[in-house]
Formats: C-alpha cells, sequence, structure tokens
C-alpha cells in the first residue's frame, strides 16, 4: 500500500517539477513562452506515464523514491535555469 502512495504521489509530484522546468527551459532554445507551456504539459501526460511504468518496476521502495527524487531534482534544476 505504501509503494501505491509513494509511487502515484511522487510520480505526479515528479512530473509536476519536470513539466515546470521543461516549461521554463524552452523559450531558451528559442520557442515562444505560451508554445513552450502547452508543449510542456502535453509531454507531462508522458512523464508521468514514463515514471509509473518505470516505477511498477522497481522491486524495492527505496529505489523508487530515489528514482523519484532525481527525476523531480531534475525538474527543479530546469526550473531555476535563467530563462532568456
Amino acid at each position: 500500500m505504501l509503494y501505491l502512495l509513494v509511487l502515484i504521489v511522487g510520480g505526479y509530484a515528479a512530473a509536476l517539477t519536470l513539466v515546470a522546468g521543461f516549461a521554463r527551459a524552452l523559450p531558451v532554445l528559442g520557442l515562444a513562452r505560451s508554445e513552450a507551456v502547452v508543449l510542456a504539459s502535453m509531454c507531462g501526460f508522458l512523464f508521468y506515464l514514463a515514471l509509473l511504468i518505470w516505477g511498477t518496476a522497481q522491486p524495492r521502495i527505496s529505489r523508487l523514491a530515489l528514482g523519484l527524487t532525481m527525476a523531480g531534482g531534475l525538474g527543479l534544476a530546469l526550473l531555476l535555469t535563467k530563462a532568456a
């Protein structure tokens, strides 16, 4: 039960930070800010699905939590980048 809670809530939080970071980083590549938000929002469904699929394959909850934390950290790092 705890495994599913970590997977669902942690996966959602990691996907949320990845979407926010992705939306923040895309204008640096020359994409308009509004288009970057729409593209990142659409990719968010794929991020969450990929995290859920990956998470169900993890045998231990510690490895799951570490992977979700790393994904969230990547999103946070992208979020804190300076946008153009």
